[in-house]
Order: structure tokens, then C-alpha cells, then sequence
């Protein structure tokens, strides 16, 4: 009994603390990003300088029609781990435009909670929760966006403990324009869920290898009747499995991002002349690959032919021996 008396006071002091921060929002919204913390039980302090992420909302806002000038950004962080944070972007009103950071920060609850923020329209949360084997990931999975579906909300980049259930929830949000994931748990029969929302323009997934993620996730992309930017990384793709679902869209697909991802130069000519207008960005070559995510890397090489395997093999190796 005395425990649970001490852990309630240890979660009301950070609840306070959290309570005290002197955000520049309305008052209903500020008690909205307080609560964040608050349920994460984690003690805060106001960053000094805008998080590395505010920049890229901003320019997003700006594209979403928002005034440059009516766009400011406060940071909020973790007291002992300053890597542990997220950046509120608002408008000179007080009005919540974007959530960015790194967490975890936004349980499934907590996401229901940004309903009573009316002009949100981005989420970016890099790590957003645990990994799938620990018992808190399911209160990250996204299944929280359900109650954003007739929301402000057209960009949205998550990851971790994000699922499929997340995935279901996103496919719904009608403002919805641009949408990434990666290192999370999504698989083929999410990404599914996304096929005819037409609102989207810019799809992106990342799943480090997971045969879980195939190139059938690219016959559903190529559903979504007005996706012309798609970044499928960290994959072995081919041509007859991949590359070839996205034919229908010649004349529309304006760049297609393949970071960390390997195909053989054929099937890659085979896809560009598909796609004469298309750009291809984030090629690599094997070291920077295996430099970059090595349990990706590995990952890959197990589904990728001997001949593409190889070369990311002996980077892997080299890695090892610095």
C-alpha cells in the first residue's frame, strides 16, 4: 500500500511539472500537450532551440497553404535523455499545426486526445514506442488515429510499434496527402489498406528486409489513384514482382525513392524505361547500405540472389572488422 501511495505522488509531481510549462498555445491545447507527457510519466523542461524536425514542417505547412510568417515552433524534452523530444508547431493564434519528434510519445489514447486539436495537420514520430515482443507496443500500434478521420491531419510519418491496425486507421484520414512509415511491424496486408484513397499523392514505406514487406506492396500503391512520389527502401525488388505493378502509372510517377533498397541493374533499366519521366532517387552501393542499417542489410541479403547477395555480404563483413 505505501508503494502505490508513493508511485501515485511520483505520477502527480510529473503531471504537475508537466502542467507548468509555459507553452504558447490556447489553453485547451496546451493542456492537450502537457497531457503527453504526463501519460508517458516522463518529466520535461522547454527546449532551447526548435527540434531538428521543425524546419521540414514548417516548409510542409507552407505548401499546405499556412502564411510563413504565422508559423512558430516550441520544443518540449525529456529532463534527463534530450534526445527524447518533440517539437510543437503553431500559428500566432495558439493553434497546434504539428507534432514532430522522436519518441515514444503517442500511445493509442493520446492520439484520440488530438481531436481537440483542429488545425492539426501534421504528425512525425520517429520510434514510437517499443519493439512488437514487449507488452506496452500495442498501446503504440496507431490504432488511435480512428479518431482522426475527419481531421486537418495530410502528413503523417510514424514507425515501431506502428501495425497494421495503425495502418487501417491511417488509410481513413480524407485530408491525408502524404504518408510514410518505417521500422515499424506494417506488412503487405496494411499497406492494402491504403489502395483508393485519393487523396494521396506521396506514399513511402521502409521495413528493414522484413520478407513481411514484399514487391506486393507495390501492386497496392499503384491503387492509390493519384500517388505520383513513392519510396520503397530497405527491400530486394524485382521486376516481374515489383517494379511491373507500378506500369499503370506512367506519365504520373514523378519520383520513386529507393534508399537502401537493391535491384539488379536490368530489372532497374526495365523500371526506368517504364518510366521515362519518372526520377529515381537514394540509390547505394552495398557499403554504404551495410553502413547505414546493418540488420537491414543482412536482411535483405538473405532474400536477394546469390549475385546481388554477395556484395552486401562482404560489406558486412568489412564493417565488422573496423
Amino acid at each position: 500500500m505505501k508503494q502505490l501511495v508513493c508511485l501515485l505522488l511520483l505520477n502527480l509531481a510529473i503531471v504537475t511539472r508537466a502542467a507548468e510549462l509555459k507553452l504558447p498555445l490556447i489553453p485547451a491545447e496546451a493542456k492537450i500537450i502537457q497531457g503527453i507527457a504526463a501519460t508517458e510519466g516522463v518529466e520535461v523542461v522547454l527546449g532551447s532551440k526548435p527540434g531538428w524536425s521543425a524546419r521540414g514542417a514548417a516548409e510542409t505547412l507552407v505548401g499546405l497553404g499556412v502564411p510563413k510568417d504565422d508559423i512558430a515552433s516550441v520544443t518540449v524534452q525529456s529532463k534527463e535523455r534530450e534526445a527524447l523530444a518533440f517539437t510543437v508547431t503553431h500559428d500566432k493564434a495558439g493553434h497546434v499545426l504539428a507534432i514532430t519528434g522522436n519518441g515514444p510519445w503517442l500511445r493509442n489514447s493520446t492520439l484520440r486526445s488530438f481531436k481537440a486539436l483542429p488545425e492539426l495537420r501534421i504528425i512525425r514520430m520517429d520510434h514510437n514506442g517499443f519493439l512488437s515482443k514487449d507488452p506496452r507496443a500495442v498501446e503504440y500500434d496507431g490504432s488511435g488515429f480512428d479518431a482522426l478521420a475527419d481531421s486537418k491531419l495530410a502528413d503523417i510519418k510514424i514507425g515501431l510499434s506502428f501495425s497494421d491496425k495503425g495502418m487501417e486507421q491511417c488509410a481513413k484520414i480524407k485530408a491525408l496527402r502524404s504518408f510514410g512509415v518505417a521500422h515499424s511491424q506494417v506488412t503487405d496486408a496494411g499497406v492494402a489498406f491504403f489502395a483508393g484513397h485519393s487523396g494521396l499523392t506521396s506514399f513511402a514505406v521502409s521495413e528493414m528486409g522484413k520478407p513481411l514487406l514484399t514487391g506486393k506492396s507495390l501492386a497496392s500503391i499503384a491503387k492509390i489513384p493519384n500517388v505520383n512520389k513513392i519510396g520503397f527502401g530497405e527491400c530486394y525488388i524485382t521486376y516481374t514482382d515489383g517494379f511491373a505493378h507500378l506500369a499503370p502509372l506512367k506519365d504520373r510517377l514523378v519520383e520513386f525513392n529507393i534508399t537502401m533498397s537493391i535491384a539488379s541493374p536490368t530489372d532497374l533499366d526495365k523500371f526506368k524505361a517504364d518510366h521515362p519521366n519518372m526520377k529515381i532517387t537514394g540509390l547505394l552501393t552495398p557499403e554504404e547500405i551495410a553502413k547505414r542499417h546493418s540488420g537491414a542489410a543482412a536482411n535483405i541479403a538473405k532474400q536477394a540472389p546469390p549475385e546481388l547477395a554477395a556484395p552486401l555480404k562482404a560489406a558486412l563483413e568489412a564493417a565488422k572488422k573496423k
